[in-house]
């Protein structure tokens, strides 16, 4: 932590903060966020040229071994956002997945112990609730339906055992989206719908998500690093729409017709968070309507050179 003094006579305090992942979607909101009034050392896989002087990039591959003599001396916070990229590929990359969602996460809790940090932010997922009829608050129970969500599971697990060192943070994304996602759900849908392939949905209408814009989830790393104990947080947005109901305002968006099917008429359930400990804990009010967000992720998307487009 570096005390500055400010031209009015009052002081700032620039924290020093490690973030894993972030170059990634929602890393590179949080990046710029934090940056401006702390310094962040930023690890991802690939590096970046960004020439920001606030910002320290590291290329450090968390599936291999620590190479401490890279890392700050002295931490203030750790924000670990990163996950393996091969999280769909069970069994075959079960060692990176384990590697980079369980191992590198105890490496990173005892970095941040030793290094003197207070406060450590662990990016987790609201997939770990089990679907139901309501919205999924924090105290539920959760469940790990495959190896991916074991992996997260067991990070949470594994963090929470170092509360005596330093507050514990989990947030529990629910379908962040945002211009120039690629691989997930929202993201897979409207490159889908803009080559005119079928969308097959389980169940009629499909599960009910609130999806969150990653500038509305990017905001949530700063109050959560202010908390003054340890807590689970879900980051989730406002608004409640069935899977059906989402691919039409991405059609929408992308000036297209969905072809949709359903596999069964059998309704499904929700993965909707209960986002209370959002606004109270964070003071965090989702900004930008759903209909808004798809517009700007669709913009993004169809004036990108590589953009392949169907009929």
């Amino acid at each position: 932590m570096i005390i500055e003094a400010n031209v009015d006579g009052g002081v700032r305090i620039r924290m020093q903060i490690l973030i894993t992942g972030a170059a990634g979607l929602v890393g590179n909101h949080v990046v710029r966020l934090l940056a401006q009034k702390n310094t962040i050392h930023a690890l991802d896989l690939h590096g970046s040229n960004s020439v920001d002087e606030r910002v320290n990039w590291i290329t450090f591959d968390l599936a291999e071994p620590f190479d401490h003599s890279r890392l700050p001396g002295h931490i203030d916070a750790v924000i670990h956002l990163a996950q393996s990229n091969y999280f769909r590929q069970f069994p075959e990359r079960a060692q990176d997945i384990f590697n980079v969602n369980v191992q590198s996460t105890v490496r990173l809790l005892e970095f941040a112990r030793r290094a003197g940090a207070r406060s450590f932010v662990v990016a987790s997922t609201g997939g770990l609730y089990a679907e139901r009829t309501g919205k999924s608050v924090e105290t539920d129970p959760l469940e790990a339906r495959d190896f991916y969500f074991a992996s997260k599971y067991a990070a949470e697990l594994l963090a929470n055992q170092f509360r005596e060192y330093f507050r514990v943070i989990v947030l529990r994304f629910f379908f962040v989206y945002g211009p120039g996602q690629k691989g997930m759900l929202i993201s897979n849908l409207m490159e889908k719908i803009d080559r005119g392939e079928r969308i097959a949905i389980d169940g009629d209408p499909g599960l009910h998500i609130n999806p969150i814009f990653v500038e509305d989830a990017a905001a949530a790393f700063e109050p959560a690093l202010s908390l003054d104990d340890s807590a689970v947080i879900n980051i989730a947005g406002d608004e409640v729409v069935s899977v059906t109901e989402l691919v039409r305002l991405i059609g929408e968006s992308v000036g297209k017709q969905p072809r949709i099917e359903h596999r069964t008429e059998t309704p499904s359930g929700c993965l909707v968070g209960d986002n209370s400990r959002m606004k109270t804990r964070l003071g965090v009010q989702p900004r930008m309507t759903l209909r808004q967000g798809l517009k700007r992720m669709a913009d993004a998307y169809l004036s990108s050179p590589t953009t392949r487009h169907g009929p």
